[in-house]
């Protein structure tokens, strides 16, 4: 059967648009929308003669054309891991970087046993393939926002680990900073080369626009959809006009809902004793204590000894200003969890 005789479905609408704009659609009256063209073809043409589309075009021609060519292809039906055939659900970790994933991500790996695992390092983004592809998997984790983990098809249950902003901020530069010359070289770390001249106060006021976006709010920007840095208080989603970009507060309000709707929300600080309410959350038997990994203290090849970072007044205030929004979230994640 063509594309021009297959009736569109409603899985069939957020396909097109994720694949044809870049984004899922915004609300019900979308996907009412979508559902009304009858044929994928007919979205299609909709969608193509979109002034969004018609704009993202002008901003990205390679992006738009190998999502045209995805949309184009025929997925065949994966079929579902013997657990999820079994009534499990798929298991979908929102790893925001430094907050324990690598221990986290051995413990699934484990859950998963000889059943596959989507990695965003290896895999990509959940969110660039259909879901036919990611209905095979049993665990999908990496550093991904809601957006991707949404589109994991159900059943599934999704999960995040927070830890105070301001401490991941330098623990992350702390990680970056440690790493040798060699593996900076070799895998062309450019955060990790900046990190590795600087001071913490001159990382955290660094001028690389690059660095400011992978520090400035990370948790709230992962949370409430693909949002970057626009400007003093503006975020933006990549598909989206310069005159679409939202403040600070109103991405909050939805980082906020879609935090709440998760099954569950961890903490670094008290992992071990959230391990078996998580573990009940996601539906799998509790292994006993998570392994150590990544820590400050760890010693590899790739890793070599620095003294611990100076937190001076200028870095302090930076540390605030760069977490003000995720400072929020992760109170109230902590009040929403009575921890």
């Amino acid at each position: 059967m063509s594309a021009a005789e297959t009736p569109i479905t409603r899985e069939g609408v957020e396909f097109a648009y994720r694949y044809l704009l870049d984004r899922p659609p915004e609300n019900e009256k979308a996907y009412e929308y979508g559902l009304s063209a009858g044929t994928v073809e007919t979205l299609k043409r909709w969608i193509s003669s979109s002034p969004e589309y018609v704009q993202k075009q002008r901003a990205g021609m390679s992006t738009v054309l190998r999502r045209a060519i995805l949309a184009d292809s025929q997925a065949e039906p994966a079929e579902a891991p013997p657990s999820v055939g079994a009534g499990k659900p798929r298991i979908v970790f929102l790893h925001i970087m430094k907050t324990a994933g690598s221990s986290m991500r051995e413990r699934l790996e484990q859950i998963a046993g000889t059943e596959p695992v989507w990695r965003r390092e290896s895999d990509g983004r959940p969110g660039d393939v259909p879901q036919d592809v990611l209905a095979r998997y049993r665990v999908l984790m990496g550093h991904f926002n809601i957006a991707d983990s949404r589109h994991v098809p159900q059943p599934r249950r999704i999960f995040t680990v927070l830890r105070e902003p301001r401490e991941r901020l330098v623990s992350l530069y702390y990680f970056l900073h440690r790493h040798t010359a060699e593996r900076v070289a070799e895998q062309k770390m450019e955060h990790a080369r900046i990190a590795r001249a600087c001071s913490l106060e001159e990382f955290l006021t660094h001028a690389d626009r690059g660095v400011r976006d992978s520090l400035q709010n990370v948790m709230t920007r992962a949370l409430a959809g693909d949002y970057r840095v626009a400007g003093p208080n503006r975020y933006i989603q990549p598909w989206e006009r310069p005159d679409q970009a939202i403040s600070g507060p109103q991405m909050l309000a939805k980082a906020l809902t879609n935090l709440l709707s998760l099954d569950f929300i961890a903490f670094v600080d008290r992992l071990e004793e959230d391990r078996p309410l998580l573990m009940k959350a996601l539906g799998v038997p509790d292994l006993g204590p998570l392994p150590r990994k990544n820590t400050k203290d760890l010693i590899a090849d790739h890793l070599e000894e620095r003294p611990p970072p100076v937190v001076t007044p200028l870095a302090e205030k930076m540390l605030n200003r760069l977490t003000d929004l995720d400072r929020v979230l992760y109170r109230l994640a902590r009040q929403h969890r009575g921890v």
